[in-house]
């Protein structure tokens, strides 16, 4: 049935709205709940790079914390090579990464024809990584840095992410039946298929 709407507020609660809102409430609002108290946490820290040392390189065994690739990068049809030429500190310790137009001519695997085949990368660009060199379980990691391009353009691809010392990007093999393409589902596959899944009585 059709309910009528009081055109006067009500003084206590009904089953009928009121007409209007009103412009106190009609019964006093309860107290707010009080968030539940957390002790709070103290963070040592552990490992900082500021990236204010002039003329840093990054070549294999050059740093103590990074290292630049010298590798093709084969994973998402990516069309540029590694270069640790391309990874440097500035005169003012600023760190950059340069991307530019540039052949590099390697000799490659494809996975599809199982043999390997020459070929040529018209980009070229840096990845650092920490692989090995730093390692932490739980706790806060931070970053600031200025990216290039627009996000409205496409073309460009970059990117500052952490991943598991158990695989090492670009080098997909050592992902392979390990960590983390199940995530946190047990599927039959992922049972037999991998080392650490979350079929594991505990997960990781």
């Amino acid at each position: 049935s059709h309910r009528r709407r009081h055109k006067d507020p009500t003084a206590s609660p009904t089953q009928f709205p009121t007409y209007a809102p009103t412009a106190t409430p009609s019964v006093p609002p309860s107290s707010a709940t009080p968030p539940p108290s957390v002790p709070p946490r103290r963070y040592e820290l552990v490992f900082s790079d500021e990236f204010n040392t002039p003329y840093r390189t990054f070549s294999d065994g050059h740093d103590p914390r990074w290292t630049a690739l010298d590798k093709n990068d084969y994973t998402n049809d990516a069309q540029h090579y590694y270069s640790s030429a391309n990874a440097f500190t500035d005169a003012h310790g600023n760190l950059i990464i340069r991307s530019e137009a540039h052949d590099t001519e390697i000799v490659g695997f494809d996975d599809v024809a199982f043999r390997k085949t020459k070929v040529t990368k018209h980009f070229r660009s840096a990845m650092l990584q920490s692989w090995n060199k730093f390692c932490f379980a739980g706790g806060v990691m931070e970053a600031e840095m200025s990216l290039p391009g627009k996000h409205d353009v496409g073309g460009l691809w970059p990117a500052f992410w952490l991943l598991g010392n158990l695989a090492r990007h670009t080098y997909v093999g050592s992902s392979e039946h390990v960590w983390p393409w199940s995530s946190g589902v047990c599927t039959d596959k992922s049972r037999t298929a991998q080392l650490v899944s979350a079929c594991d009585r505990v997960q990781h």
